[in-house]
């Protein structure tokens, strides 16, 4: 009877330790990854209920405030924390999980008071001590990343000789207190704990720059690791196997990550003091302050902006092939739904477009990667660096956005670099470049950048977003300083009377479009959807099939911002509801809605199936401007006497319709 019970216990952790290796197999597919986040956390959520249940819960009320706690401030950071943060959160979250194996650990080793095994002894010591180092380095990790510390590598007296004094007490008190009196053997574990912490310490302060996500995948894998001990020590099987499996695979990314860099991990703990990287002062990290504060431009490329950027427009305009080079200066700047944008534009008028990714951009493993995938990157215009280095002899134009070191053609010749032998990105050998990069200063590694001195290469100094924005704007025929006119802006006159016929409306169909996706202004206008329809009034989306970039490109991202998919309409539902429908709120569509198509013979639209928006009692246009859409056909709704135009930002729109909105109501 005992036989078959263990049997079937073991069965039971066969098929959570399962259920994990399906969800780590989908993280192969980025389009599954989600899939398989969730897989894996539903395995891990299995194996906890599953030791409650054996093992009992001694005082229920503890655990479960502890849960409730734990569960609303980890939501509460989680939605807080946006996508530039993420490395920086990422270092957090792994340092709770070093502390909590050196917690248990600790207390599985008084609790046994010098009776259990040695083994579990000895993975004890291990846990706590293991736990400790990767907690203190996943704070100095997440200090470095969040801006509250220096980035840049510190290096104390001495250094690699206190490391080694540490490791040596480390190793010393940890073997003492196997032989010890139980007494006695808690001192020790406190003492090997404060020399965990100390070490952690000392290895994370001397990394910074480029091999910051080789430290966190290597903290990743000491967080593993410790739990896989700890499991040993509790004699928990699922510990141990999903702790080895944090463990393995975060040592399989490290080796990755210094492969990527050419470097051994030796090399990367243990940096040689180059005197370039000591004469950078604390002013050249942009993240020392609070927020990102681009270097000032130097006057002869100042005086010179407006000409480079009209240069850049001419080269992207005759580029058919282009590469986008994306490093951490865009993260910094939070470009990346600007770059996204920019290059729809391009890819819409028949333009090749890849992104080349470094494996080491960014600050943890995977940044670049992340933060495309938020502004709705196609996984397949991403290409490695030797599928980039491949293409880039024979590109148009590669355009670069705050990446510095994984460019720099000065790795291939240096020989007494901090970055020698780093595997770089060809994009100097392109026909042209445009670098859009805070300064000429050198990266991280304190290198000069020889890609600026290139004759092929065009430098756009300034904050990345503003100049990413600039080219989209002066590319479009806009120049950037220009604004909407006073009387067709969101201001008092126009806003005021879309917010009455708002008040007054009974029926609403609100009609996205690509304008909407790319200001990202989705979850606003489903703000605004939910307080209309909690005063009362009937909401409802009409969707065209061609709004946007892809087949339901409108419907994702509605979906992404939670709308009931029942106040999705299609073209033919909704169509013969305008005619009885008071408001239509039009939020960056156009040819969908152009009666041109209708009316105008010749055109590219004509013929094509519309919404019928122009049938409402009332139209509401939220677009960025009066100017056509891609047709190039002007929208003669626009000078529908039931319209009203409230051009600018979409979603800089709709957070002030809802604020007047609010106060409106409020105020009735």
């Amino acid at each position: 009877m005992i036989e078959m019970n263990q049997a079937f216990h073991l069965a039971i952790d066969l098929v959570i330790i399962a259920i994990l290796i399906v969800g780590i197999w989908l993280f192969r597919f980025p389009r599954r990854a989600r899939m398989g986040n969730s897989t894996a956390a539903f395995a891990l959520a299995c194996a906890f209920v599953l030791v409650l249940l054996r093992h009992g819960i001694v005082d229920p009320v503890t655990v479960i405030i502890s849960l409730i706690i734990g569960s609303t401030i980890g939501y509460a950071v989680a939605r807080s924390v946006n996508m530039i943060q993420i490395p920086s959160m990422v270092a957090f979250q792994n340092g709770m999980g070093g502390i909590a194996a050196c917690i248990i650990s600790l207390l599985e080793l008084i609790k046994g008071g010098g009776i259990i095994a040695l083994t579990n002894q000895v993975s004890g010591i291990l846990g706590l001590t293991i736990g400790a180092l990767t907690f203190s380095g996943s704070m100095i990790a997440s200090a470095k990343l969040a801006g509250k510390i220096r980035q840049t590598p510190q290096v104390l007296p001495g250094h690699s000789a206190v490391v080694c004094f540490n490791i040596g007490l480390l190793l010393l008190v940890g073997m003492v207190a196997l032989f010890v009196s139980p007494v006695i053997g808690v001192v020790l574990f406190v003492a090997q704990i404060i020399f965990g912490l100390i070490f952690g310490v000392l290895f994370s302060i001397r990394i910074g720059g480029a091999d910051m996500p080789v430290l966190i995948s290597f903290l990743n894998a000491g967080t593993g690791l410790a739990a896989a001990f700890c499991g040993i020590v509790i004699e928990n099987q699922l510990l141990i196997v999903f702790g080895a499996t944090v463990a393995a695979s975060g040592s399989i990314l490290t080796y990755v990550m210094c492969k990527a860099m050419n470097r051994s991990l030796y090399r990367i703990f243990i940096p040689i003091a180059y005197q370039s990287c000591r004469k950078r002062d604390a002013e050249r990290d942009p993240l020392t302050q609070n927020g990102y504060a681009p270097q000032e431009m130097p006057d002869a490329v100042s005086a010179d902006r407006a000409a480079s950027l009209a240069t850049a427009v001419s080269l992207i305009q005759n580029a058919q092939s282009v590469i986008i080079v994306p490093g951490y200066g865009m993260a910094l700047s939070r470009a990346h739904q600007e770059v996204a944008a920019l290059a729809d534009e391009m890819l819409t008028r028949g333009k090749t477009i890849k992104y080349a990714i470094h494996p080491v951009a960014g600050r943890m493993p995977g940044h670049m990667n992340i933060l495309l995938a938020e502004a709705g990157v196609d996984y397949d215009c991403l290409v490695a660096p030797d599928d980039a280095n491949s293409r880039f002899p024979s590109t148009d134009l590669v355009l670069i956005v705050g990446a510095c070191d994984v460019v720099n053609p000065a790795v291939i010749d240096a020989e007494a670099a901090p970055l020698s032998g780093l595997p770089i990105l060809f994009a100097h050998k392109a026909r042209h470049v445009v670098c859009c990069n805070a300064d000429l200063k050198p990266g991280y590694s304190g290198v000069e950048n020889e890609l600026y001195k290139e004759e092929n290469v065009l430098v756009l100094t300034g904050d990345a977003k503003e100049t990413v924005s600039s080219l989209m704007s002066r590319w479009s025929g806009e120049k950037l300083e220009s604004k909407p006119e006073t009387a067709e802006a969101p201001g008092s006159d126009n806003l005021q009377g879309a917010a009455a016929a708002l008040i007054s409306a009974k029926r609403i169909i609100i009609v996205p479009g690509y304008g909407m996706a790319i200001s990202r202004a989705q979850f606003k206008v489903v703000e605004l959807a939910s307080l209309l329809s909690e005063t009362g009034r009937e909401v409802f989306f009409a969707i065209h099939p061609v709004a946007g970039r892809m087949p339901g490109h409108m419907n994702v991202i509605l979906a992404e911002a939670e709308v009931d998919y029942e106040k999705l309409l299609d073209m033919n539902d909704v169509n013969p509801l305008f005619s009885i429908t008071d408001a239509v709120l039009v939020f960056g569509a156009c040819d969908v809605v152009n009666p041109a198509a209708i009316e105008q013979a010749g055109t590219p639209i004509s013929g094509m199936p519309i919404l019928m928006a122009h049938e409402a009692s009332r139209i509401i246009i939220c677009n960025f401007d009066r100017k056509p859409g891609y047709s190039g056909v002007e929208n003669i709704l626009y000078e529908n006497e039931k319209s009203i135009l409230l051009l600018g930002d979409a979603r800089e729109t709709a957070i002030k319709l809802i604020e007047r909105l609010q106060k409106t109501l409020v105020s009735g």
